[in-house]
């Protein structure tokens, strides 16, 4: 029971904290450049996109939640392999975009709150924050309802957790505001977004796999192995024979990339292709983007350097 419940914890719990720490730092970001140029007065417009993306995020939770409830069967089984393949390629936008962005993501929010203030448009600073945080919470969203869908996790569970996660994030996020901690966010974010592609990859085979179970898709091989008496996908899974730990690792594995201990063969197609596919492209925007900002630097240091 004990190790059931803390199953059910760990997975939100990461999950949020990664939507929830990107989010946070992007705040913290923005709330530091203001705080360092002397101008807390446009904290407000910051706060201001922070609580309107929180609530838009709840709206969107409760509105998908209901429509993923609402159907049976196989109409039920459609809906969710559809909605998981929409929301996996969805989270695999917002994984690219920071792969993008992430080695410049301080320097390019702290360009844009600048010029919104030197323009005027001081409320395109809460339109930025909105935007950002709004996007974040829409991908918790599509994770969590995934991981809960997969994994069978307990929705109260499921709160707990995410409410620990995002707890966990704000706690580092005002550390690093008051200069208590520091974080590499180009490592953080390199390695999440691995962890990310891994879980996205596992959403949508997952969405395949519901289906094929509807009869919409067609396997090729209905069952190339199964292995459930090793590494079952659940905790407890009714076999006395299975060691624990074992379900423990089968159950975590699942809930976070997907795990199917009797795949079809389109489903072991599918699965690495989207690794490969999605890491090769991912890898080459960072490098791309890391180039860059490190000739972007050296121009910087070099024209201080004439001036001086």
């Amino acid at each position: 029971m004990i190790f059931a419940t803390i199953i059910d914890l760990i997975v939100p719990i990461f999950l949020a904290f990664r939507e929830g720490i990107e989010a946070v730092l992007v705040i913290v970001i923005i709330l530091l450049y203001l705080k360092n140029t002397d101008q807390r007065f446009y904290y407000k417009y910051v706060y201001l996109g922070s609580i309107l993306a929180i609530l838009s995020s709840l709206v969107f939770a409760i509105v998908f939640t209901a429509l993923f409830g609402g159907f049976t069967g196989t109409a039920e089984q459609i809906f969710e392999g559809i909605a998981f393949i929409i929301s996996g390629i969805f989270v695999v936008t917002l994984v690219l975009w920071m792969s993008k962005e992430g080695p410049k993501m301080k320097s390019h929010l702290e360009k844009k709150v600048k010029y919104s203030i030197e323009s005027g448009k001081v409320l395109s600073i809460a339109v930025l924050t909105y935007i950002i945080i709004i996007r974040e919470g829409i991908e918790l969203v599509l994770l969590l309802t995934g991981a809960t869908s997969v994994g069978s996790l307990n929705q109260v569970d499921v709160i707990i957790g995410s409410l620990a996660g995002l707890g966990i994030s704000v706690g580092i996020g005002l550390l690093i505001y008051y200069g208590v901690k520091n974080i590499n966010l180009s490592k953080f974010f390199k390695v999440t977004n691995v962890i990310l592609i891994l879980f996205v990859a596992g959403l949508i085979t997952y969405g395949i796999h519901e289906l094929i179970e509807a009869g919409v898709v067609n396997p090729i091989i209905q069952e190339v192995w199964n292995i459930k008496h090793i590494l079952p996908e659940k905790f407890p899974d009714g076999n006395a024979l299975t060691p624990e730990w074992l379900e423990v690792i089968g159950s975590l594995l699942k809930a976070l990339f997907g795990y199917n201990a009797n795949p079809s063969l389109l489903e072991i197609i599918i699965y690495p292709s989207i690794l490969l596919l999605i890491g090769i492209i991912s890898l080459k925007l960072w490098k791309r983007t890391s180039s860059i900002l490190l000739v972007e630097l050296e121009e910087e240091k070099q024209a201080k350097h004439s001036l001086d």
